[in-house]
């Protein structure tokens, strides 16, 4: 059986958040969350570990009140998994601004509700 594939590219969705969180105060920072990977340096073999497990695709602050952002991005029709809804509770609940989006239109309700 075939995948129906979105129209929509994640990639796409992400340039176009950035710019409107960029548009709304904020200085954001990408976030590439990637698991532990073995390494080899000099002759010896080394773990790296990536982001924590669930975080966002983007981070950062408002320019003016310096309050945290985090906020996931998806294409539309997906949503977060598990562990995503879990780092942005985390980080609501230590009061950051905290969401996910899969579109512009929903990431402006997002930070519309956040104030």
């Amino acid at each position: 059986m075939r995948r129906s594939v979105s129209p929509v590219r994640e990639r796409d969705v992400k340039i176009l958040i950035r710019d409107l969180l960029a548009a709304r105060g904020f200085v954001v920072f990408r976030r590439n969350v990637v698991g532990t990977r073995i390494v080899e340096y000099k002759g010896r073999r080394r773990a790296i570990h990536g982001e924590t497990r669930g975080s966002s695709d983007f981070y950062g602050w408002h320019r003016q009140t310096g309050r945290h952002i985090e906020v996931e991005v998806k294409v539309p029709g997906k949503e977060p998994s598990p562990w995503q809804e879990a780092w942005l509770e985390m980080c609501r609940g230590s009061g950051a601004i905290a969401f996910w989006a899969d579109s512009v239109e929903e990431c402006e309700r997002q930070l519309t509700e956040c104030g």
